[in-house]
């Protein structure tokens, strides 16, 4: 007799649903809490990251989103064989999954309409959610035929339950199995950086003391910064803000992400050349504000935009022009990279507040909060 409960098409494919939503939660809370450095500028992660969306009522999302992957494997677990058999538990792991998909489609369209930036580990995560809940409705739907309310017999009534016994066995024994690839995996990605050396710091070293500084208060917050990303260009006014609340100065570094940005060295040599005559911070807002118009230019027609922009400014544009194209300005901003990338920082923006590396959102209320702590 074929066992009805024996559906890996379908109780299967929800638990490997759960299992890979809760991997990229997982990895993205690691990510949230210590900047593991895998998830780089320019997947869009860190661009969703630096968003409200990414810390609902002040909770990292992954958290929310583990909790969620986890709830709707522990329901499938709980007695596997009952979501095939048509249990209510059966339909309140098809209810839950069913909710957490709706929740990961709004997020997906928040991305793409609101944030306009993909996070290529929420896109797996939202694709755990499509399994789990499709793996669920296809699991349930199978197995209505089998409902142990339709056998008669006691011989027929055995025989179910010892099928539904075997079933809920071979699913947990796959469960086990997938989750111990799952978590040895998880290792090798957090690893691996480690073994390599590509940890990030935690805290300040000594560094530059020269670099552009906005605001007067007592804790020094450091950003590492590239002028071609779009984390950092939504980062930047929030940054600005914090300077005008009067506790902190922010002092920049340049970090340009030379293997993804082309022209993100070319501006910072740019703004550092206006430095030189006091102008670094409206060139730096000008560069952020239009950085959609000159960051995918080739590098001649970029310059001519910064070029546009020191001319705005009432800059000497000679003296600006050899400025940008000198040796100085050049190992200014490769003394910054350098010293980045000693600290194995991997990502821009990378943001310390009174040396201690900050984690949470690059929002005014999170980095106010983080200076009001350096303040106790």
């Amino acid at each position: 007799m074929r066992n009805p409960f024996r559906q890996p098409s379908s109780a299967r494919i929800a638990i490997v649903g759960a299992l890979l939503g809760a991997f990229a939660s997982a990895y993205l809370l690691v990510d949230y809490v210590f900047g593991s450095g895998i998830c780089l500028t320019g997947s869009g992660c860190d661009i969703v990251r630096a968003s409200s969306l990414a810390y609902p009522l002040g909770i990292p999302m992954p958290l929310l989103g583990l909790v969620f992957y986890l709830v709707g494997l522990g329901l499938v677990l709980a007695k596997p064989a009952t979501l095939l058999a048509g249990q209510p538990v059966g339909r309140v792991a098809v209810a839950w999954a069913l909710i957490g998909l709706a929740v990961m489609t709004i997020l997906t369209a928040a991305e793409a309409f609101v944030i306009s930036a993909w996070c290529s580990w929420c896109l797996l995560s939202k694709l755990g959610s499509i399994l789990l809940a499709g793996g669920a409705i296809a699991a349930r739907r199978g197995g209505n035929a089998a409902r142990a309310d339709d056998i008669r017999s006691s011989r027929a009534r055995r025989r179910h339950g010892t099928l539904l016994e075997q079933s809920q066995h071979d699913l947990r024994r796959f469960t086990a199995t997938s989750s111990g690839l799952a978590v040895a995996a998880f290792v090798v990605m957090l690893g691996v950086p480690a073994l390599s050396g590509a940890a990030p710091s935690a805290t300040l070293g000594p560094g530059a003391t020269d670099r552009p500084s906005l605001g007067g208060g007592a804790i020094e917050v450091v950003v590492y910064s590239d002028f071609q990303c779009p984390a950092c260009a939504a980062a930047a006014p929030e940054l600005a803000e914090l300077a005008g609340e009067g506790s902190a100065t922010i002092e920049y570094r340049y970090f340009p992400l030379v293997s993804i940005h082309a022209n993100a060295t070319a501006a910072a040599q740019a703004a550092q050349a206006a430095a030189l005559q006091g102008q670094f911070w409206p060139f730096h807002d000008a560069l952020f504000a239009l950085q959609t118009t000159w960051a995918n230019l080739p590098a001649a027609e970029a310059f001519r935009t910064f070029e546009s922009i020191a001319g705005e400014l009432g800059l000497d544009l000679a003296r600006w022009r050899a400025d940008a194209s000198s040796r100085d300005v050049a190992r200014v901003v490769a003394a910054d990279r350098l010293e980045a990338e000693q600290m194995q920082l991997s990502g821009t923006p990378t943001i310390f507040v009174d040396g201690v590396r900050h984690n949470g959102p690059f929002t005014y209320g999170a980095l106010l909060e983080a200076v009001r702590a350096a303040e106790d």
